[in-house]
Order: C-alpha cells, then sequence, then structure tokens
C-alpha cells in the first residue's frame, strides 16, 4: 500500500488548493489550471484538497470532477491529493476509493460527526480506512474544524501500525507542541508529521519535528524559504522572514472565509487568478478587507518577500 514517491513528496511545503469560482458559482478550472502552474513554477512538488479548498461547499461529484481535473492537469508534475470525510468506518472506505478513481494517489481523511468517540475506535477507523479504501491516507487532525482530537498517542501509532497511514497533519489550537508529543511518542520509528493551520507556527513546527506544513498556495516562496534556512540552521533569518508577513498570516486568522478570501485575492494579485468569489452561501465579508490587506502588501513590501524569498536560504 505504501507508495515511496507519495511519501518523499510529503515534505516541504505542501499547500492546499483554493476552489475558484465563477460568478455564476461554477468551478473556474481555468483559474485551477493557473493556480496549479504557479506552484509548479515555484518548486511546491505535492499540493491537495482539504477546507480550503471549501471542500465543504462542493458536492461529491463536483469535487471529484475537480480533483480529476487536477491531477490531469498537474500531469505527474506535481502530486495531487485527494480530500474524504470519514463519517463511518464504511463511509471513509467508500471516500477513499471515489479519490482514487480520480487519478489522485492519496487522500487527506478527516472525521465527521464523531466527537465523543475513544480514542481506540478512531484508530480502529482510521486504520480500516487505510488498509482498505485502496489508496495511502493523510490522517488529519483539525479539532477546531471537525470536533475531533486525536491524541498523540494515536496518532503516533497509526504512524507506525497503519502501513495505510503515509501522514498525519496536525492543526489544534496549539500545533507544535502537540508534533512534539507525536514526535516523542514515534521515538526511533519513521514517521511524517505535517503541520497546517496556515503555516503560522511553521518554524516552531519544524524544530519540533514536523517535515512539512500545509499551508495556503499564496505565497509558498515564503515557507520554502523558511524551511531552507532552518535546515541550514539559520533560524535568525527565517524568523525574520515569518516576521515581515506575521501581520498578514494573522489576518487571515479572524475566520475561515477571511482566510480563503485573502488567499484568493493575494493570487489576484500576483497574476495567477482571475476572481476572488468564494463558494455559496458564505459569511459576509468584511467591506474593508481588501483595502487592508493591499496596505499590508505595501506597507511590508511582501511582495518584493516573496521575489526574494526564491533564492533565500539556497
Amino acid at each position: 500500500m505504501s507508495n515511496p514517491h507519495v511519501a518523499g513528496d510529503l515534505t516541504g511545503v505542501i499547500p492546499i488548493l483554493v476552489t475558484p469560482f465563477t460568478e455564476d458559482g461554477a468551478v473556474s478550472l481555468d483559474d485551477m489550471d493557473r493556480q496549479l502552474e504557479f506552484l509548479i513554477a515555484t518548486g511546491v512538488r505535492c499540493a491537495g484538497f482539504g477546507f480550503g479548498s471549501e471542500v465543504n461547499r462542493l458536492a461529491e461529484a463536483e469535487l471529484a470532477a475537480l480533483v480529476s481535473h487536477a491531477v490531469a492537469a498537474a500531469a505527474g508534475r506535481l502530486t495531487i491529493f485527494g480530500n474524504a470525510e470519514m463519517r463511518s468506518v464504511t463511509s471513509g472506505i467508500e471516500q477513499a476509493r471515489r479519490v482514487q478513481v480520480t487519478g489522485a494517489p492519496l487522500a487527506l481523511v478527516r472525521p465527521g460527526g464523531l466527537d465523543g468517540v475513544s480514542q481506540e475506535a478512531m484508530f480502529d477507523a482510521f486504520a480500516a480506512v487505510a488498509e482498505k479504501g485502496g489508496i495511502p491516507i493523510i490522517v488529519q487532525d483539525a479539532p477546531q474544524n471537525t470536533g475531533v482530537e486525536l491524541a498523540p498517542a494515536t496518532l503516533a501509532r497509526l504512524l507506525i501500525e497503519a502501513p495505510g497511514v503515509a501522514a498525519v497533519k496536525i492543526e489544534p489550537a496549539n500545533p507544535a507542541r502537540k508534533i512534539e508529543l507525536i514526535a516523542d511518542q514515534l521515538g526511533d520509528a519513521d514517521g511524517i508529521i505535517i503541520g497546517g493551520a496556515g503555516g503560522l507556527d511553521y518554524l516552531q513546527e519544524l524544530q519540533r519535528g514536523a517535515c512539512g506544513t500545509m499551508p495556503g498556495p499564496a505565497y509558498p516562496e515564503l515557507f520554502a524559504a523558511v524551511g531552507r534556512l532552518h535546515g541550514k540552521g539559520d533560524r535568525g533569518q527565517a524568523h525574520q522572514l515569518m516576521a515581515q508577513a506575521m501581520p498578514l498570516m494573522m489576518l487571515c486568522k479572524r475566520d475561515m472565509d477571511t482566510f480563503l478570501f485573502v488567499q484568493k485575492y493575494v493570487l489576484m494579485k500576483r497574476g495567477v487568478l482571475r476572481t476572488v468569489r468564494l463558494g455559496r452561501p458564505h459569511r459576509d465579508l468584511d467591506p474593508r478587507l481588501a483595502g487592508e490587506v493591499d496596505e499590508l502588501l505595501d506597507a511590508l513590501a511582501l511582495p518584493e518577500l516573496f521575489d526574494r524569498c526564491r533564492d533565500a536560504g539556497r
């Protein structure tokens, strides 16, 4: 079940793709293609679908068609992972198999409606999906979105004992500490631990055992530079890069729709997307939000920072 090529791709910067929409609410495949080409040009090796792709606003057939399109458009230049919700063992296996049909080599799997289920039962469920779903899975631990908190011991055990679990994605309130606890549970065993939550704690996560991060797609060069500098032991410069972009990342933390809008808006300003529309319905967006993003991009010279990050740490 394990795929060494896929495992090798699950390090560094692994953006969660945003879903572009047209004015009438349809998915814009042209803008998805532009996003993929942008990520490939920046050196990204793997990207896929998650909460940041508005998967909760897409019909199952719509999501499957979008994943299939992304796999075909990437044409092997970028590993694309799909997305599945595990509301039961049966549904998790069925959804993983739907991802397999799209041509994606693995699936990011999140629990749904399973709050209150024991850790032993959660382990058994994810292990069953990993074994019978047809493709390797990334287990998503995002209690703020799913209502399910997976214990460090459960996550480490999945990495050690369930061969079909390729990695775990960790994004609770304090991801760096949880990543450290999982790494401690792993001991000398291999296991890929990936951070999330917009990449806000990426440096701290790397220090404590993370192999990569799953941020939004708007500025992957920043996180790639931070990873390279960390690898060379130059955490001072890495902190400086993160500090320059931190006000923009903090603005994204207001709520999920703000995060989605900012990611799409920055991509539009960078000439990648032609639309910033969110899936409908969505929360009312702050009418000052675009102006606030423009102010930060200008005041902090963020476009120049992103360009500079392409060579930082090389």
